[in-house]
């Protein structure tokens, strides 16, 4: 029988499919759910910046603030949410089979830090810091972007003893130069790639609205190119996130360099249970090769193990157009 467990984060799982963060581990009852389901970790919904300077209203004004966010999250009655968070990590880190790890959706305030030493001490096994910020200045500039999201990263990790992973978005210049920064920094992990809710625009109303909001089985060819392009280059350990719905996706995420695979839109679509129809997919592709762990399988796909590194980079691109390969 395959042997699905895996280090991550310094965390000994049972298995590398860790339930995203989302509405689905929001509560209790559903963090109980994804464990009974197998995940070998769940992520708790992020706690947002928004929702604690509601609640704690620090002198000065972050730079990253969104007062049209915090007035929306009081509106609904959500600038009370720090304590019921705590209470989540508390209760659900009492279940003991799966590791459970934070989540804040942050970019930047004077008192993160504080809320960081309070997760830990509720209990968390890791923090991950969800780097949700999209620049509309178009006077900022890409570095003073970086550069907020290292210090915050520096400032965390420093305070706690919790391992950190930091989540990105795809729109980053150069991803590995940033990865390794925020090793620097203190990261231990780095989680690739953050989905942002995307727009559309409603013709008949002429108006905004909402575009789709799950990752389709397509998306994940994104993260797979850059774990294979930086595993084992950064210092930084790779966690998969985005558009895995099966066991053969999670398995070539961690061909490619994985430490673990996250699971969000296809539980949205299939239900808790897909995460067991992941993991048995996994163990039997396993064992019908004779692959006793995921160790032997791990980076196998890098880049950095690759004789032919010119096959991660433009070499496709060219090759697509002239037909040729």
């Amino acid at each position: 029988m395959a042997d699905l467990s895996v280090s991550y984060l310094g965390l000994k799982l049972k298995n590398p499919i860790i339930a995203a963060s989302s509405g689905l581990t929001a509560s209790e009852k559903g963090v109980k759910r994804a464990i009974d389901a197998g995940a070998g970790a769940v992520v708790l919904k992020s706690l947002f910046e928004e929702q604690l300077r509601a609640e704690l209203r620090p002198a000065g004004d972050s730079p990253f603030a969104h007062p049209e966010a915090e007035a929306y999250l009081a509106g609904m009655g959500m600038n009370e949410g720090s304590d019921d968070y705590l209470s989540l990590v508390e209760s659900a880190r009492k279940d003991g089979r799966a590791a459970v790890m934070a989540s804040v959706n942050c970019t930047g305030s004077d008192f993160w830090v504080d809320f960081a030493k309070r997760i830990e001490s509720a209990g968390a096994d890791a923090l991950e810091l969800n780097m949700g910020y999209l620049s509309v200045d178009t006077a900022e500039t890409a570095k003073a972007i970086e550069d907020t999201l290292v210090t915050l990263t520096g400032e965390v990790a420093k305070a706690v003893r919790l391992p950190v992973a930091v989540k990105l978005g795809v729109g980053y210049t150069s991803p590995g130069n940033l990865a390794h920064r925020l090793a620097k920094a203190g990261a231990k992990s780095a989680v690739l790639f953050n989905r942002f809710y995307r727009m559309d625009v409603d013709l008949d109303a002429m108006s905004l609205s909402a575009g789709p909001t799950r990752s389709s089985p397509e998306q994940y060819h994104e993260s797979l190119r850059w774990i294979a392009l930086l595993e084992g280059r950064t210092g930084l350990e790779l966690c998969a996130s985005g558009g895995v719905y099966d066991g053969a996706t999670a398995l070539k995420l961690i061909a490619a360099g994985a430490s673990a695979v996250q699971i969000c839109s296809a539980m949205y679509a299939k239900g808790y249970e897909v995460l067991g129809t992941i993991l048995d997919e996994m163990k039997t592709w396993m064992d019908s090769r004779k692959v006793g762990s995921l160790t032997e399988l791990k980076g196998r796909l890098a880049r950095r193990n690759s004789d032919n590194p010119e096959l991660y980079g433009r070499l496709h691109y060219v090759r697509a157009l002239t037909g040729q390969g």
